[in-house]
């Protein structure tokens, strides 16, 4: 794998050990270190957690990260995304960390020859959040199989629902979804009242409201 941009860029098998390496890692486990590889954190969206939870992990496995400012780079004059990309690849950048409001952003790089970690693309996926999502989960349950989740709030504009619905479904949960009218996005699945079934289902993930 050389990208992270969905996940459905991993199979179940792949999910289950970066969970489980990272359950290994949090408890303390001996990390091999690489002083050589430099990252770039591009976030064209304001971002407080993903953005600084990339940073910390960056520097605890010893990579060199390269500030990247939106408001003080070349995109202001008009450069464009991919542009932007290539030119951080042939100075030397070996890793993408990138924010974009835009769907599917990525596919506008693939002529890239460094990877790319998506770290939230529009309303589309969120693969970060929901690897420590499900990583989560396994903490609690220790499985995925026939556990009952609902999916609370701003589905419509949820890339966060996206990727878990995906992920979860797949590796065996059972995943349905609460909202008002304005926010659901009946192409997801189903939709079931809070009320109905909160005393039944094993977690219930809150969703922030979007602007």
């Amino acid at each position: 794998m050389k990208d992270l941009l969905s996940m459905e860029d991993l199979t179940n098998e792949e999910i289950l050990f970066l969970v489980k390496r990272a359950i290994d890692l949090k408890k303390g486990a001996e990390n091999k270190k690489r002083n050589d590889l430099f990252v770039a954190n591009l976030f064209f969206e304001n971002s407080t957690r993903t953005k600084k939870s990339f940073e910390v992990a960056e520097k605890k496995l010893n990579l060199n990260v390269i500030d990247f400012e939106v408001s003080t780079s070349s995109v202001q004059k008009g450069e464009t995304l991919y542009d932007t990309c290539k030119t951080l690849e042939m100075i030397g950048i070996n890793m993408l960390v990138i924010r974009h409001s835009e769907n599917e952003y990525y596919k506008q790089l693939k002529n890239l020859k460094i990877p790319i970690i998506n770290g939230g693309d529009g309303s589309g996926e969120h693969p970060s959040q929901c690897l420590l999502d499900i990583m989560t989960i396994y903490e609690t349950y220790g499985k995925f199989d026939g556990l009952d989740i609902i999916i609370a709030g701003d589905i419509k504009n949820s890339r966060v629902a996206r990727s878990n619905k995906k992920a979860l479904t797949r590796l065996g949960a059972k995943v349905s979804f609460v909202a008002p009218e304005i926010w659901k996005d009946e192409s997801l699945g189903e939709f079931v009242t809070f009320d109905d079934v909160i005393d039944k289902v094993d977690i219930c993930m809150l969703l922030r409201v979007q602007h």
